[in-house]
């Protein structure tokens, strides 16, 4: 039977609203409220949980100011058509792995003043669409470096009021280009208000289209690690904000040194030269303090081994020719990046980049060399691929300088090319001399080239970055003080992405891969990172650098070791030491002033050669902040050298201190008469015994007792006359002899 179409018509909406029947027909979960069928609010109606049953149709999610304690990876399963989810301001503490697995077209989600502790690998997995993320004011303390990896849509970044401590230079990474490259699609990144004492300078590499940078509120450590930043802000002017609030001294927060002490409360932007220098300790009797000096220590750069390696066999119509054979360092910056999203399933992206190539040469190939590309130096050679001159083993192609390009330097330069990795062979590339950096033994090339680059969404998405980061909070012990024959340890705490290789690099420049026992037992590494050496020598001072490798990125910290002998100063100088004297039982403060950059750290040398700072203190000594040593309560045993020790990673300096403590003396004073009573004194021995326990442990009574045949009349008892808690003022023994008559 033949239906007419407007039968059809009907036949077709009948079938298409039993098979997709429309957002209305699902009812509004109570208590919340539907005001249009795509929406649902449930703000502070003291839910527990996500409500069941939420439409499959829905497109907006306000779950804000509930209670809710616990989302299920079952909880948001479905919601494919959701584009904005609220949860913010309820008791979140952790998330699933996979829990957004179905949002595919969230755009924006805010989880702001909850209690998460940290965003792992598989957190925001499916969430490829999202452009706006709210994580502040939660309790973050790691970011895994992978965790917003195939987020290419995302464009805000809110992270203020955590407690983020730390982060891997690649942690906001998106993507990542030629198996290398990580870059970040971010323009608004809010880092505000956390615990962050340094940034790497790449990190923001990785961002090349940020538009706002927000970092006030953190105790920013103003030393060289952070003397990148105020070229940075030179080159990205404006990037860099300020918090705007009229409440505030001159109408704006922005970010503050919280150290050094000479910088502090000082904004980082106006800081152009910020140093790293060894401590010095302030002292009035110091004839020739050690200089104030920056000194090197190696960073993670120093570290990397040679991104690859380049042949390079050159010519030219002149008759000249040089064999290279040359190191890559590392990529630096991107000079130029963008990207575009092709479709749903594809990502395009264009860059420009340059490499620096070490070449090692003897006399003959130097002059050759400058013969062949002195030309070039201010302007680079243009260099167009040719033929592929051999295969294996490792592809080899002929470049030939490009005429056009070059028709004002042109001297038919010639390059026979095989590089590792082999992707630097692009179709044209330019060469240029590094003059400045080059020398008879070693000459400095740069290398450029322009790339492209398309890969498919998917696999943007499942690509797996390998990292690796030590440990770096406020509890980490970068710089020890050891007393000769004592041991010592350090701690190295590794993260990475799987199986690292972990060496130490002692001071007398030889490396030890953990685990690992010196012959004699004496130096230890373990698994964990974890260096003891038992026990301590002089040898041992110096620095010591833990490296942690993975395939494709290292991490490498610095630490120092002082080793001092005992609490004594050096021969020689203890005649110039003035002794400070003290009452036993009073208080005492021996002050330890320092500069240096970062601030030292402080650590007395008792007598005893324990060894107190602000983070150990002892029962009976306590180091405050600024470096003063405080003892409440003198002993007599107190008495001898007082060591200060200020060590940064840069460097040492002590001062020694002689205290004295001495008792207080008494006073005697009569304290009643007896009546006078005729008797003999012939042979009366009357002694009066001074007690000589610590003052802690003395009343400041004096017992008194007779030998022989009585005591004198006026009988006689002594006090110390001293305020609670101080030392006894009475020392030895007071003997009283004669007749009477």
């Amino acid at each position: 039977m033949k239906m007419d179409p407007p039968a059809l018509c009907l036949v077709h909406t009948v079938l298409l609203m039993v098979m997709w029947p429309p957002a209305a027909s699902v009812p509004c979960p109570r208590p919340c409220s539907c005001p249009q069928p795509a929406e649902l609010h449930c703000t502070f109606r003291s839910l527990l949980s996500i409500p069941a049953a939420v439409s499959k149709h829905v497109e907006r999610v306000n779950l804000g100011f509930n209670s809710i304690n616990k989302i299920t990876d079952k909880s948001l399963a479905g919601l494919r058509k959701l584009e904005l989810l609220m949860v913010h301001g309820n008791d979140i503490h952790s998330l699933p792995n996979g829990v957004f697995r179905d949002l595919s077209s969230l755009q924006m989600l805010k989880m702001s003043y909850n209690k998460l502790k940290d965003i792992n690998r598989h957190t925001l997995h499916g969430l490829w669409a999202l452009a706006r993320l709210h994580l502040d004011h939660n309790h973050l303390e790691f970011i895994h470096p992978d965790a917003f990896q195939g987020l290419t849509s995302l464009r805000m970044l809110q992270l203020e009021g955590n407690r983020i401590q730390q982060l891997h230079p690649a942690t906001f990474s998106t993507f990542t280009l030629m198996g290398h490259f990580h870059v970040s699609t971010l323009r608004h990144l809010y880092l505000s208000d956390n615990g962050l004492t340094s940034l790497p300078s790449r990190l923001v590499a990785t961002m090349p289209q940020l538009e706002n940078l927000h970092l006030h509120g953190n105790p920013w450590r103003c030393d060289c690690n952070m003397r990148w930043l105020h070229g940075w802000d030179k080159t990205s002017p404006g990037v860099l904000k300020c918090k705007k609030d009229k409440a505030l001294p001159g109408g704006q927060l922005c970010p503050m040194c919280s150290s050094p002490r000479l910088l502090e409360k000082k904004e980082i932007q106006a800081m152009e030269n910020l140093v790293c220098s060894s401590p010095v300790i302030s002292s009035p009797h110091r004839t020739s303090p050690p200089d104030d000096v920056e000194s090197e220590v190696m960073t993670t750069e120093d570290f990397r081994e040679p991104f690859g390696n380049i042949s390079l066999g050159l010519s030219d119509e002149h008759g000249n020719g040089v064999d290279l054979e040359c190191g890559i360092s590392e990529p630096g910056e991107l000079s130029k990046i963008s990207w575009e999203q092709v479709n749903q399933v594809q990502l395009a992206s264009n860059i420009s980049l340059s490499v620096d190539l070490e070449c090692p040469v003897d006399r003959e190939k130097y002059e050759q060399l400058w013969r062949l590309i002195a030309y070039y130096s201010n302007v680079p050679a243009h260099l167009q691929r040719g033929v592929l001159l051999k295969k294996d083993p490792h592809p080899t192609y002929v470049y030939k300088q490009d005429s056009e390009k070059d028709a004002q330097y042109f001297t038919g330069v010639k390059v026979n090319m095989m590089a590792q990795p082999a992707w630097l062979m692009q179709t044209s590339a330019n060469l240029q001399l590094n003059r400045l950096q080059s020398s008879a033994k070693t000459v400095k090339l740069i290398l450029s080239a322009d790339f492209s680059e398309t890969v498919p969404a998917e696999m943007v998405r499942r690509q797996r970055r390998t990292w690796v980061m030590i440990e770096s909070t406020n509890t980490t012990r970068e710089v020890l003080s050891a007393i000769l024959g004592s041991p010592s340890e350090m701690q190295c705490n590794v993260h990475s992405s799987g199986q690292q290789v972990l060496r130490w690099m002692l001071p007398d420049g030889s490396k030890v891969e953990a685990p690992y026992s010196s012959p004699d037992n004496r130096l230890t590494v373990s698994t964990d990172g974890r260096l003891v050496i038992k026990p301590v020598s002089h040898t041992d001072a110096g620095m010591y650098y833990c490296i942690a490798k993975v395939h494709g990125d290292l991490a490498a910290m610095p630490f120092h070791l002082a080793v001092q002998e005992s609490s004594s100063p050096p021969p020689g100088e203890d005649a110039s030491i003035s002794p400070i004297e003290g009452f036993a039982g009073n208080p005492i403060s021996l002050p330890c002033t320092t500069s240096g950059s970062p601030d030292a750290e402080v650590k007395w040398i008792l007598p005893n050669n324990n060894i107190v700072s602000f983070q150990a203190n002892s029962s009976r000594a306590v180091v405050y902040s600024n470096g003063t040593l405080h003892i409440p309560q003198t002993q007599l045993l107190d008495s001898g050298y007082y060591k200060c020790v200020a060590i940064n990673q840069h460097g040492v300096d002590t001062l020694a201190t002689k205290l004295t403590v001495v008792r207080r003396k008494g006073l005697i004073r009569p304290l009643r008469k007896f009546p006078a009573r005729p008797q003999s004194a012939s042979g009366l021995n009357t002694q009066i015994k001074v007690p000589t326990e610590e003052a802690e442990e003395a009343s400041g009574d004096i017992e008194v007792t007779q030998e022989g045949g009585g005591l004198k009349d006026n009988l006689l008892r002594v006090s110390d006359n001293h305020p609670p808690g101080e030392g006894v003022g009475v020392v030895g023994e007071i003997q009283t002899k004669g007749n009477t008559s």
